[in-house]
């Protein structure tokens, strides 16, 4: 598998394992605790309490603010990602250039806000570990994305490379 596979594939594995996160944990922010379930209620709590994770123990309103637009916008995203990811499908160029610069704004005062606050603890290094990818995979979306008007090369290329045919 190329370089471009693999990380195709990352960007793959990252929409998938986004959708339970963001339905099972992130949107605990902005909805009623009574939708769900214990175990997820409970592994947040664990998060907060072993992370030291202040903007999701307090819920600030401008934090509140970006778990909507991820559980509003970004959610019914990752499902058509994911799809085009696993079609190959060269559309999906613009909606992830999209799609990352807008996460890696909303990352900006987030991990200003886990490194910087008077609400920052001593756990601030390691939550903003945990932070991180969500700033950087979608800022490397946006620039496998940017670099080509076919990502996915042409249907033409994709059709060789299905029945393993070369090209001199």
């Amino acid at each position: 598998m190329s370089a471009l596979g693999v990380l195709d594939a990352i960007f793959l594995a990252y929409f998938i394992i986004h959708i339970p996160t963001t339905i099972l944990v992130d949107s605990q922010s902005v909805f009623p605790a009574e939708y769900f379930p214990s175990w997820a209620k409970e592994a947040l709590q664990w998060h907060i309490k072993t992370n030291g994770d202040h903007l999701v123990s307090t819920n600030p309103l401008w934090f509140v603010s970006l778990v909507w637009c991820e559980t509003a916008l970004q959610l019914p995203f990752f499902f058509v990602a994911a799809y085009a990811f696993i079609k190959r499908a060269n559309w999906i160029r613009v909606p992830c250039i999209i799609y990352g610069s807008h996460v890696v704004t909303t990352m900006v005062p987030i991990l200003t806000d886990i490194l910087f606050s008077p609400a920052a603890g001593p756990h601030s290094p390691a939550l903003a570990a945990i932070y991180a990818p969500y700033l950087l995979l979608p800022l490397a979306l946006v620039v496998r994305m940017a670099v080509s008007s076919q990502p996915f090369g042409s249907k033409r290329s994709q059709k060789r490379a299905k029945s393993g045919t070369k090209t001199a």
